[in-house]
């Protein structure tokens, strides 16, 4: 017994003093402390010094964070307003294959839905593997030119790729384009011009589907390149803000921009009553989409009808009172009821003005007077989803 009870007391004792010791662990002085807030206490510390008479070019940020600009509408809120933006919609294509060919004409390239950063050393390992020996490779303009080859085939002639990684149309995607090159000979100089279009578009095309297959097959290989996250700059296509008024910015060449531009007008409840492109106007119908039914018998229609609608006037009656020049420029806001002209006239007008590369699409009420800013921006947005 005496035994047993001394056991006894020395638990309690042993059980007192660990809870009485719990402070060192847990609590505001403790080991174990909550640490959540600790990021709001932080300090910068002074970058480093490099002595005087060396050099400190190669000095810099490992993960450097991008500036944060004023894009995507952020401008647009009223100041002292408490509605929180709403984030940008992802493209259509987001939401549908992860790689893709795309065509225009004659030219092919493959679209995926990851950043550059993701591509680049996916395609570096695709051509280790296949033993297509890489010539050089400049990661901040995205190219990668491999060394001459020959296809047995046609030992009669040297080859050589130029693949070209870029940022794509939408935000977060890719566009891999393929260049090949074909000279009689078997050891030609390096130092050739590369031509403006391939030598051979079936050498074009069977590097391309051997790529996009690989990438669609594979999606684990080459990891990702930090270094590669800016190739090409901002997405071919952006939401800004131009003398108060919301505006799409679109980096493409003249045909691809129109024929993307059509495809997006076609979609998610828009549509074409008339148009004038060699103008760069289009009227366009806009009726908001109402969501699919997902009952079992909805999967017995088809909804992939295109949406028709009709305007009693056309594009070149509603440009007879459209403000030109300046006046364009500095248009007031809509007044739908105080037109005289052409009353009660539906829908909107998309004017794309600029160069190659450089284009600026704005809409407008069937008059060419501003929208408010809110319902131009939500407009522009649902036509900027769908680019492709």
């Amino acid at each position: 017994m005496i035994k047993t009870t001394s056991l006894r007391g020395v638990s309690v004792l042993g059980l007192v003093a660990m809870l009485s010791g719990c402070g060192v662990f847990w609590g505001d002085e403790a080991y174990f402390r909550n640490r959540e807030g600790d990021y709001q206490k932080a300090d910068n510390i002074e970058p480093l010094k490099v002595p005087q008479g060396m050099q400190g070019e190669k000095l810099g940020e490992r993960y450097p964070i991008p500036p944060i600009t004023e894009s995507e509408f952020d401008d647009i809120a009223q100041e002292g307003s408490a509605e929180v933006p709403r984030p940008q919609p992802l493209a259509t294509n987001l939401m549908q294959e992860n790689v893709k060919i795309q065509r225009l004409a004659d030219e092919r390239w493959i679209l995926m839905n990851v950043s550059p950063g993701e591509v680049w050393p996916r395609v570096r390992a695709f051509l280790n593997e296949n033993n297509v020996d890489v010539a050089t490779a400049d990661i901040e303009r995205g190219l990668i030119d491999s060394y001459w080859l020959q296809f047995k085939s046609d030992l009669s002639t040297s080859d050589r790729y130029r693949v070209q990684i870029d940022q794509g149309v939408q935000p977060e995607t890719s566009e891999i384009h393929v260049l090949h090159q074909s000279v009689q000979g078997d050891s030609p100089s390096d130092d050739l011009q590369w031509p403006a279009a391939s030598s051979s578009s079936e050498r074009e095309a069977w590097l391309l589907d051997e790529l996009a297959a690989a990438l669609a097959r594979d999606e684990t290989i080459g990891g990702t390149s930090l270094l590669a996250q800016a190739i090409g700059g901002d997405a071919k296509s952006a939401l800004v803000v131009e003398q108060n008024e919301p505006v799409m910015k679109i980096r493409l060449s003249e045909a691809r921009a129109n024929a993307t531009l059509y495809h997006a007008m076609r979609q998610d409840g828009f549509a074409i009553y008339d148009s004038q492109p060699d103008d760069g106007v289009y009227y366009l119908h806009y009726q908001p989409v109402e969501p699919e039914n997902d009952s079992w018998f909805s999967g017995w229609f088809s909804s992939d009808k295109e949406l028709v609608a009709t305007s009693p006037y056309s594009v070149a009656q509603l440009l007879t009172v459209v403000p030109q020049g300046e006046a364009f420029a500095k248009a007031p806001l809509s007044n739908r009821a105080a037109e005289s002209s052409f009353p009660d006239a539906p829908g909107y007008l998309l004017f794309i003005e600029g160069e190659a590369n450089n284009y600026t699409v704005r809409l407008r009420d069937p008059y060419g007077k501003r929208l408010d800013p809110r319902k131009s921006r939500d407009l522009l947005t649902l036509l900027r989803k769908n680019l492709i």
